[in-house]
């Protein structure tokens, strides 16, 4: 053995007790040197590893590592917990809208969002006269089958939401009361309603709906104006309902 294979020996295998290297160390001043030196820095190198174990160890390194454990389940918890809150609000949110949406296009808030448009058209006192009143219904393809109530102030035919309507104002005793009538489009039963202010009724007729409206104290006449309107739009059949009394008082929806 040559001394570089001794040294890299040596490097590799500094316990090594290979009779091959001891020979050569004994007869090499210089690898004998080498590994005095290598044995010198092994003693240090144990030394230094040589630490004692602090009391307890072992049982504060597995709490540590149970700790931890808890710690990540918590965390994955929270996080399951926040994504069921999150999709909660967000069905919330998107049931809360659609419920919104729907809101919105009922007959009463489309009658009531109608009205800021037309609100001067309740300040008016000059009765119309019938012909005038009958041409409003004919513009709407409807022929009045009885006479129209007297105390009429207000003819036009509007639109309101999808509803091709004839827009009506009828005074009772000096109050106005707006009447929306929607031809063709029947609820099944009536229904009083209140929206942002206004009062309303909502009343099935033969051929169609009536809505009535006020912010002005007329709801007490919401029966008469019922009547007089069903007698002029439904003629006989109009007549013997509303000499009968007869107004539903449960809220209904619009035939298709």
């Amino acid at each position: 053995m040559d001394c570089l294979e001794f040294r890299r020996r040596l490097a590799a295998e500094p316990q090594s007790r290979d009779p091959e290297l001891r020979a050569h160390r004994e007869s090499c001043a210089a690898c004998a040197a080498a590994w005095e030196r290598a044995q010198a820095f092994e003693h240090e190198l144990l030394a230094a590893l040589d630490v004692p174990v602090p009391a307890g160890l072992a049982d504060r390194v597995l709490l540590a590592q149970a700790t931890g454990e808890r710690r990540q389940q918590q965390v994955r918890r929270r996080h399951v917990a926040f994504a069921l809150a999150a999709s909660l609000l967000l069905a919330l949110g998107v049931g809360g809208y659609g419920w919104r949406q729907l809101d919105a296009r009922s007959l009463p808030a489309l009658a009531v969002a109608h009205m800021p448009g037309e609100i001067r058209s309740l300040d008016l006192v000059q009765p119309v006269g019938a012909p005038a009143i009958a041409a409003g219904f004919a513009d709407r393809g409807v022929s009045l089958r009885g006479p129209a109530p007297a105390d009429v102030t207000y003819v036009h035919d509007c639109p309101v939401g999808p509803y091709k309507t004839v827009h009506l104002v009828s005074r009772i005793a000096g109050t106005p009361v707006a009447v929306l009538y929607l031809p063709h489009n029947q609820v099944a039963q009536a229904r009083d309603f209140h929206r942002d202010g206004w009062h309303g009724r909502i009343v099935p007729l033969d051929h169609g709906t009536l809505v009535m409206l006020t912010d002005r104290g007329g709801a007490p006449h919401f029966d008469a104006v019922a009547r007089g309107w069903r007698v002029a739009i439904d003629g006989e059949s109009g007549a013997q309902v509303a000499a009968s009394g007869g107004v539903e008082a449960e809220p209904g929806q619009l035939a298709p």
